[in-house]
């Protein structure tokens, strides 16, 4: 699979919104590897997302954070992921073999990110090594700015798994202002990408289903594409006041036609996930975040 080409599920969803001719040429867009701009980025980051697949084909984005530095740029192609997981996320059995992965690296503070994608391994020192063929920039749109402000303590407070949201949980998922999206193609491999939005963004419309607006954005469709080719998704929803993380993991399905786009301002299209699989994590980060703005391009 050549990645650094759009595969048929974006090509078709670029079609469908008319935008073929008129989008990103991919081949400008997407890189074969770390440039040294991107290798200094992330050697100064402390947050990143990543994407993974369980044995059961299901999808799952994780939190990894650490302190500066805990992204270690080796070479052009491949990263040393230290920091933390919660010993219970996913993502380190999904990795204990060397399987497909995305990771988004953000700067929410200045509304920066970088998406890199390839195969990665939890090694046995605990950290992970993910090696790229893929590598690409997108827009500053719809990030919330927080900055990090110190470090906190471990919870002693126990994870909790369930098949769908209680009370408790879709508050959560419904106060939230931003959320991680992973997805997959079956042959160009995982993919972590954002949304962000005003709270209430995301509606909860039962205990098991979700609904969330879809932006005009850099004309990609990364994830959209991806959605269209292979329709299990993973969100994770970050609790930045205590550190705790919602993980969510079901059927992803593109409303191009919703009458419901309507009561989101600005959406496109909306997205709706049937939830498969809940997972509560007490701290998905050690970090502690300061609210600094919405994103000037909110509604």
């Amino acid at each position: 699979m050549n990645h650094l080409s759009y595969h048929e599920g974006e090509v078709a969803v670029q079609a469908r919104v008319g935008v073929g001719s008129d989008g990103l040429c991919a081949e400008e867009m997407y890189h074969p590897a770390m440039g040294a701009g991107v290798q200094r980025f992330l050697a100064t980051q402390q947050i990143s997302v990543l994407s993974s697949m369980d044995a059961d084909g299901r999808m799952w984005a994780s939190l990894r954070s650490g302190p500066l530095g805990f992204l270690h740029p080796v070479d052009q192609q491949t990263v040393e992921i230290g920091g933390y997981s919660h010993p219970d996320d996913p993502v380190l059995q999904d990795l204990k073999r060397q399987s497909p992965a995305g990771m988004l690296v953000i700067n929410l503070a200045a509304r920066h990110r970088v998406r890199l994608n390839g195969v990665a391994q939890v090694e046995a020192t605990g950290g992970i090594r993910l090696v790229v063929n893929q590598v690409y920039g997108n827009c500053p749109q719809y990030i919330q700015a927080r900055a990090v402000k110190g470090q906190g303590a471990l919870s002693s407070l126990p994870s909790h798994r369930a098949k769908q949201l209680d009370e408790k949980l879709r508050s959560w998922v419904e106060g939230s202002d931003t959320l991680f999206l992973a997805t997959a193609h079956p042959e160009s491999g995982l993919d972590a990408s954002h949304r962000g939005g005003k709270p209430g963004f995301v509606r909860c419309e039962d205990e098991r289903h979700l609904i969330f607006p879809d932006y005009s954005g850099n004309n990609m469709f990364n994830s959209l594409g991806n959605i269209s080719s292979y329709p299990k998704a993973g969100l994770l929803f970050p609790d930045f006041d205590s550190g705790a993380g919602l993980q969510l993991s079901g059927t992803a399905k593109v409303l191009w036609d919703d009458p419901r786009i309507a009561e989101f301002p600005g959406a496109r299209r909306l997205v709706a996930l049937e939830i498969e699989r809940v997972l509560e994590l007490p701290q998905a980060t050690l970090l502690e975040f300061e609210f600094q703005s919405y994103s000037p391009h909110l509604r």
